[in-house]
């Protein structure tokens, strides 16, 4: 624990992530309350859809130009403008109101994905400007359990402010969380990134693409976890409710809760030692996944899969230190903002996919079949990237020369 509070003694650090902190919970509002904002239209169901892809899909697509800016500007500076950006897009909804056009509607969404996408790549590679090296674990297991928690806490909150208030008086609070983060920012004093800013964006997107593809590991790791996402995750979430929810509601919480706990201890650890080699626990870690699975698959007594959905997060949370610890250790800082918007991108561009897939799948074959396909999967893809150089250590192979005794 003592690692993962080191980072606080930074005040630079701090007061980014407190304002961050507030930012996210008012993501996990608008979650909920854009939903009952709209509800009461008489095409509720296709509206709330399409509001939701659209943001969705603007987070992608500007993931693809997001890190290039990232690696141009004081990345303080643009986490400014992806708050103002989502602000503006949020106060023209509420403007509209919830029975405007729908195609307004969704163009708004658009852009306040837009911003979304802006702000991951910008966030997490200004991190290692506000503290020195050796605390980066720290500050990357509290943002894996404050972005967990967070989001747990928006949603209860919007529940509990949806009691006394109207859902757009909801989102009129939700404006106040971007303010907070704009203010917690102004005058942070992060590194400004070193780029010739005379090149074309596309050149600089392209220069990020042949970096990660000169970086075998990187590409490796980013490869496996698009496959992750796509095959393993959505099963999971699809399976977990349909066999939990049918016998006791509680069950299906209890994983959810559980899961956060074990990703809490996954993340303390991992905060706390330096593996000799951090990519081969890394990666290992991610099998922690396949007890869930197989305990799916078996369809399990609840207990048994509330358990190991425990343990699943314990290796999800070590795995997202360790990875991410390595990226800002090891990419080179005017490429970071780069890297971390093509991570988010095969993070989460196949989701969707990944999600209508396993729906198909499991309609097609039954839980038990989806769920052994999906460990399967799992197994297959962690063996199959653990040769490719760098993996194993989660540095460039030059780097590791560099570092044997003499």
């Amino acid at each position: 624990m003592q690692a993962i509070l080191l980072p606080l003694r930074h005040s630079a650090f701090r007061r980014v992530w407190l304002g961050q902190l507030v930012n996210i919970i008012g993501d996990a509002i608008f979650a909920i309350a854009i939903a009952l904002y709209l509800v009461p239209r008489p095409d509720a169901a296709s509206t709330i859809g399409l509001v939701l892809a659209a943001s969705a899909l603007g987070g992608i697509v500007s993931l693809l130009f997001a890190g290039a800016l990232a690696d141009r500007h004081r990345r303080s500076r643009l986490i400014i403008v992806s708050d103002l950006i989502r602000a503006g897009a949020l106060a023209t909804i509420i403007v509209l109101g919830p029975e405007a056009p729908q195609f307004a509607l969704t163009a708004c969404a658009a852009v306040l994905g837009i911003g979304s996408g802006l702000y991951r790549p910008a966030y997490m590679a200004m991190l290692p400007t506000l503290v020195p090296t050796e605390a980066l674990p720290g500050v990357n297991a509290l943002r894996t359990l404050t972005g967990r928690f967070s989001m747990i806490l928006g949603g209860l909150a919007a529940g509990v402010l949806s009691i006394w208030f109207t859902p757009r008086t909801i989102l009129v609070l939700d404006l106040i969380t971007f303010a907070v983060s704009v203010v917690t920012l102004i005058g942070v004093s992060d590194v400004m990134p070193r780029s010739d800013i005379r090149r074309s964006l596309a050149h600089d997107v392209a220069a990020g693409f042949g970096y990660i593809i000169e970086r075998r590991w990187i590409l490796a790791v980013m490869l496996q976890g698009m496959v992750q996402i796509a095959v393993v995750a959505g099963p999971v979430s699809i399976c977990l409710p349909l066999l939990l929810v049918g016998k006791q509601g509680i069950w299906y919480g209890l994983a959810v809760s559980v899961e956060a706990v074990g990703a809490m201890l996954g993340a303390t650890v991992s905060a706390s030692r330096t593996p000799r080699r951090p990519g081969a626990v890394a990666m290992l870690a991610l099998l922690c996944q396949t007890p869930q699975l197989v305990a799916i698959a078996l369809q399990a007594h609840p207990a048994v899969i509330v358990a190991f959905s425990g343990l699943a997060g314990v290796g999800l949370a070590a795995f997202a230190v360790l990875w991410t610890t390595a990226l800002q250790n090891h990419v080179a800082p005017e490429q970071l903002g780069r890297v971390f918007a093509m991570d988010q991108l095969t993070a989460t561009g196949l989701s969707p996919v990944g999600l209508i897939i396993a729906g198909w799948l499991i309609a097609t074959v039954g839980i038990s079949s989806a769920a052994w396909v999906a460990a399967g999967v799992l197994v297959v893809s962690v063996i199959a990237v653990l040769p490719v150089a760098g993996v194993i250590t989660f540095r460039d192979a030059e780097a590791e020369a560099s570092v044997v005794p003499r």
